[in-house]
């Protein structure tokens, strides 16, 4: 027996749309890591079917998987980690967009528009840091960059763009340090558009939208803590509940010790219930602090350890329903997930992405 995610592709649709609208129509979407563990080509096939044209992924190899369930080129595919030498023809051929992010690969992406012809040129993207540190061109490399301005003219500029390094703080004054250097930027190259705003970007307002905005995490209606977002007075929609199997259902006597190292005993004459679902398929194993799951209204604690393939869950108090070998539990579901993330050093955006290819993904 598996455990599964319902996934709703229409609740996805239409949180997008809040974000485009909260954008002025300018929003791309950001589906890495498998649009964060749920599933690339079924969400960025739903998306397309409201509007959204461009996408965001980290690498060639996700680019590639969905150029190839998007053949026809109606949508722009945009890859983060930048353009490595050796990737050139890779980038042509499947008409995919690398974002450059350091002054070798400007160079290299020229040099290559040069020697081809105009319409056999590679588009892309100019990646400027402004206060992330993380990826695009450092200070120096941008001084060069207003030195010599003509190796940019031999690309299409699809954006300049920054990422925001404290968008989910409103009164964070670096945000507004990092718009300006976009805009002051941007000065060299006054007929390409911007691109700055994450999810949270597009909640500092329309001054962040700029030309193009690129929500993630917002697809799924939940903050890096699993608190629901609130978006021009709304909340968005939280598209996704976990289901786990009950494997066992066992009654164990009082002063019993349960799991690995018998770290809990049973204070009660009990009964449990062993699910079908461990650390192997992301539960890991630091969710027991705060994993309690409310069944017919009332709370039921992990006890003992959580393990590779299943942990155990004290359903000794439940007697409004009969629960019974093979039926499902929900262990996520739109209130709880703000509650198991509390206080963890994991984020929500960990925890998706960790939920592991035995646990099925079902779309409706």
């Amino acid at each position: 027996m598996q455990g599964f995610l319902n996934i709703s592709l229409n609740k996805i649709k239409s949180n997008w749309i809040a974000l485009n609208a909260a954008s002025q129509g300018k929003a791309a979407a950001v589906i890495k890591a498998n649009a964060y563990g749920l599933g690339m080509n079924k969400i960025a096939k739903a998306l397309v079917e409201v509007g959204c044209n461009y996408f965001y992924v980290a690498n060639i190899d996700e680019a590639i998987e969905l150029r190839k369930e998007n053949t026809s080129n109606k949508i722009s595919i945009a890859i983060f980690e930048g353009f490595f030498e050796g990737s050139e023809l890779i980038y042509f051929n499947n008409n995919l967009i690398p974002i450059i992010n350091n002054l070798n690969q400007l160079k290299r992406l020229n040099d290559f528009n040069v020697l081809n012809k105009k319409n056999q040129t590679i588009k892309a993207i100019l990646n400027i840091d402004t206060g992330m540190n993380r990826l695009g061109l450092n200070s120096e490399e941008i001084n060069f960059i207003l030195r010599n301005k003509s190796i940019l003219y031999n690309t299409k500029w699809e954006f300049i763009m920054s990422h925001l390094a404290n968008s989910n703080d409103i009164a964070n004054k670096n945000n507004y340090k990092q718009l300006k250097k976009i805009i002051t930027f941007s000065k060299a190259m006054p007929n390409v558009k911007l691109s700055l705003a994450n999810t949270f970007g597009i909640k500092l307002g329309s001054k962040f939208c700029l030309d193009q905005t690129r929500p993630g995490i917002g697809l799924y209606g939940i903050d890096g803590d699993g608190n629901n977002i609130n978006l021009m007075s709304q909340n968005l929609k939280i598209p996704f509940e976990l289901f786990a199997p009950i494997i066992q259902i066992k009654n164990v006597n009082v002063g019993e010790k349960i799991s690995y190292g018998g770290i809990d005993t049973t204070n009660k004459n009990s009964k449990l219930a062993t699910i079908g679902i461990g650390y192997a398929d992301g539960w890991l194993r630091l969710l027991k602090k705060n994993s309690s799951f409310l069944i017919e209204g009332q709370e039921c604690k992990v006890i003992g350890n959580i393990t590779m393939d299943s942990f155990i869950l004290d359903i000794t108090n439940i007697k409004k329903i009969k629960l019974r070998e093979e039926s499902y539990v929900n262990l996520i579901d739109n209130s709880n997930l703000k509650h198991i993330l509390r206080n963890l050093e994991i984020i929500s955006y960990e925890f998706l992405t960790l939920i592991g290819n035995r646990i099925v993904r079902r779309y409706n």
